[in-house]
């Protein structure tokens, strides 16, 4: 994979890691209670989730694929219309103020909250969708595909919401009231919405180049 390959899969992942939502007020929330390190650590359980689900996503795409290798341009194009539906879901929600609330912090011993965190996270299906859309997107040529090529996409999935939680936790006292305001939830879910509409568009035409 090239360069701006990758630049677009992190822009993407930046977006979705990035873009507050209730769990990540409740990342920050989290850190009036327990170290920034112990918070991190929580959240380790949701990441996993995320590259079980990202993984699983994988290993189908993979074996579809090597079964017919001549539908991958319709994959995309499918791939590439999901992501378009998701863009406009996410604005459509900013529109009618559903943004949802964050959940409720609760003093609870580590292992507890880890597998609350992992059960949070293993329980969205739609994860399995996004990346089954997602990563045929970055596939060149289905016969000679290369798995490790794509699993190294999930790790960087993975990284990079890594990275972004890490951001929410270490500036917590900075940023906590600032998340809780609804205009800051409003803004962000419309520039993720924008972006991943303008992906799934870029990805539209370039399934059949």
């Amino acid at each position: 994979m090239s360069l701006t390959e990758y630049l677009l899969f992190t822009m993407i992942a930046a977006t979705q890691a990035g873009s507050p939502s209730p769990s990540t007020i409740f990342l920050v929330n989290n850190v009036l209670i327990y170290s920034p390190g112990r918070v991190i650590l929580i959240y380790t359980g949701n990441l996993l989730a995320v590259a079980v689900l990202a993984s699983c996503s994988l290993l189908g795409i993979g074996s579809l694929l090597l079964a017919n290798p001549n539908i991958l341009t319709l994959i995309k194009f499918a791939g590439a219309i999901y992501l378009l539906w998701l863009g406009l879901h996410i604005l459509l929600i900013v529109k009618s103020n559903r943004v949802g609330c964050a959940p409720q912090v609760t003093g609870e011993r580590i292992p507890v909250l880890w597998g609350r965190s992992f059960m949070a996270g293993i329980s969205k299906p739609k994860k399995i969708l996004f990346f089954s859309s997602l990563l045929p997107q970055f596939v060149e040529n289905p016969q000679s595909l290369q798995v490790g090529n794509l699993f190294s996409l999930v790790l960087l999935f993975v990284l990079v919401k890594l990275l972004a939680s890490s951001v929410y936790v270490l500036t917590a006292g900075k940023v906590a009231g600032r998340l809780a305001a609804p205009s800051v939830a409003i803004w962000s879910k419309r520039a993720s919405g924008g972006v991943i509409i303008i992906s799934g568009v870029v990805m539209g035409i370039s399934a059949f180049e």
